[in-house]
């Protein structure tokens, strides 16, 4: 049976976790297509970046807006679980929360400090940074590197939901599950 009401996560908590999941999937696979795009003709690679851009900073205000929903509403208690898998599940979400702040941050920096403007769905923002090549170079670096955080984090809370699955755990599963059985 899956868990209870009590030992659920909320209905707000449940549709950002996912909505999240699935933008973020998005996003790391047309992070990874959009490098292949020829750098000319510019269009296509224009628009392929400013639409990675556009959903980062989306991504960054939906975190912003779970991390408030959080810190209003604790998390439901864990069942019981051996203290190693405790600490590596909740080592797994401190990773996953600040590789989705650290990437949009990164990578919005990266494009203000590049010279290009930053156009969140068409709209272009203010310019606020001049251009620095090795800013830009760091942030790049750091975008790349969190990127890579985010995917190994993202593999072990996989694993652990795919031994919970494999164990017969629903009590763990049922707490974020967007189907309440």
């Amino acid at each position: 049976m899956f868990a209870s009401d009590q030992a659920r996560y909320t209905k707000v908590a449940i549709a950002l976790h996912w909505l999240i999941a699935l933008l973020v999937i998005a996003q790391v696979g047309w992070g990874w297509w959009m490098q292949e795009i020829p750098k000319q003709p510019v269009g296509p690679r224009v628009d392929a970046y400013n639409l990675h851009k556009s959903c980062g900073m989306m991504i960054f205000a939906l975190m912003v807006a779970r991390l408030g929903w959080r810190l209003g509403h604790p998390p439901p208690p864990l069942p019981a679980l051996p203290g190693w898998q405790r600490t590596l599940a909740n080592g797994t979400h401190a990773l996953i929360y600040a590789a989705l702040f650290v990437l949009p941050l990164s990578g919005y920096l990266g494009s203000a400090w590049s010279g290009y403007p930053v156009k969140f769905f068409g709209v272009t923002l203010p310019a606020w940074a001049a251009k620095s090549d090795p800013l830009k170079d760091l942030m790049s670096r750091v975008h790349l590197v969190t990127g890579f955080v985010l995917v190994t984090a993202f593999a072990l809370h996989l694993a652990g939901v795919v031994k919970h699955t494999l164990e017969g755990r629903r009590e763990i599963l049922g707490r974020m599950s967007p189907f309440k059985a």
